[in-house]
């Protein structure tokens, strides 16, 4: 491990809180217990401020703007300047371009830039981003299938550049104290439980998930959903439950900040996505608490979850697939049993967030 106090900056320009966010939070606080030295440039958003706060690491502000604001890279060009040896990670290519400007204006070689990859898509063929690409000293990617797609764009610079896969672990803390959103929303003992938590969304699949439970009203079944959305959004959501007849069934539980507690009050998760992920979380965040997922098989979750092993994957938009998948985990708990005793068996033994951390120590190292 390279824990000797080596400084690590990270930057968060985005606007709102998300499971990304969560992401370079935990990564944070782990490194910082490791010994590193954290800085965090974070956009000068209260949600994020807030929720950044507990780190107790020094916080600075980006301004805003796009990939090429030349305020952005001086700002972090001047902290780099005296910074000595450092590691920058970007967590998108905006970020990417201001690291790499930003380094250069600030002649300090012992700058490294590396920046992780959570999104599904073909890198970009134009030159400035390839010349972008080139002066990055590692890509990290979170899947095999983000790294695939990501070199398919350009293909002919893959063997110039330095990429590696870290598939992401979800640390759960020793002292979890469940939360009893059963009891919290009224919910009788005899419903089963079946739960959605991230962004409230539409490419997250959520009208295609109420239009599934619609065609599930002769089963004893509550939906619970955790998070927040737009409000135009979480508006027209509501809408399409309450046209639905679902308005009893659907509680909305809002965002909760540690999510993992709530987990246990489900008899099993949902992720109904229509976009691919890259490596999504919320599966693995299930699996720690013991509760198998019904999940869409377009993305990285295909890379550790295995359809009536681990879980049951459906296609994606596909209403009255995900309604029969519904309809056997709820009424079949010997089968909902299997799945989850699997589940947290592979979470426990293939996603420790001590093997990511290792990971992506080492990939900040070389």
């Amino acid at each position: 491990k390279m824990n000797n106090g080596k400084h690590i900056i990270h930057l968060a320009s985005n606007k709102e809180w998300g499971g990304g966010e969560q992401y370079i939070h935990d990564l944070c606080a782990r490194l910082k217990a490791d010994g590193y030295q954290i800085t965090m440039f974070i956009r000068d958003v209260d949600v994020i401020k807030e929720r950044m706060a507990d780190l107790n690491v020094p916080t600075l502000t980006l301004p805003p703007g796009g990939a090429f604001s030349v305020g952005r890279a001086l700002k972090l060009a001047r902290f780099l300047k005296n910074a000595g040896e450092c590691v920058v990670c970007a967590h998108n290519f905006k970020d990417a371009f201001t690291a790499v400007y930003a380094r250069i204006m600030s002649g300090n070689r012992l700058v490294r830039v590396v920046m992780t990859r959570h999104l599904v898509r073909k890198g970009k063929g134009d030159a400035l981003h390839r010349w972008m690409y080139r002066r990055l000293d590692k890509i990290i990617f979170d899947s095999e299938l983000s790294c695939r797609e990501f070199l398919s764009g350009c293909a002919d610079l893959a063997p110039k550049l330095n990429t590696c896969v870290v598939p992401i672990g979800i640390n759960v803390p020793e002292d979890l104290k469940n939360a009893d959103l059963r009891k919290e929303f009224g919910i009788d003992d005899k419903s089963v439980v079946a739960m959605f938590h991230g962004r409230l969304d539409a490419e997250k699949g959520l009208d295609v998930l109420i239009e599934a439970m619609s065609k599930l009203q002769d089963i004893d079944l509550h939906l619970i959903l955790i998070g927040t959305g737009h409000d135009d959004y979480v508006a027209e959501l509501k809408q399409h439950i309450a046209g639905c007849g679902l308005t009893d069934r659907v509680s909305f539980a809002g965002f909760r900040n540690p999510v993992l507690p709530c987990l246990g009050s489900c008899d099993f998760g949902l992720l109904p996505s229509i976009v691919r992920e890259g490596y999504p979380l919320s599966p693995m965040e299930y699996m720690s608490q013991g509760r198998c997922v019904i999940a869409t098989d377009n993305g990285g979750q295909k890379e550790y979850l295995t359809s009536g092993d681990n879980a049951l994957l459906v296609k994606p938009g596909d209403a009255d697939m995900l309604a029969d998948a519904i309809r056997r985990l709820a009424t079949d708990k010997a089968l909902r049993d299997k799945l989850s005793t699997k589940a947290y068996a592979d979470f426990s033994q293939k996603m420790s967030y001590n093997k990511f951390i290792e990971r992506i120590e080492e990939a900040y190292e070389h």
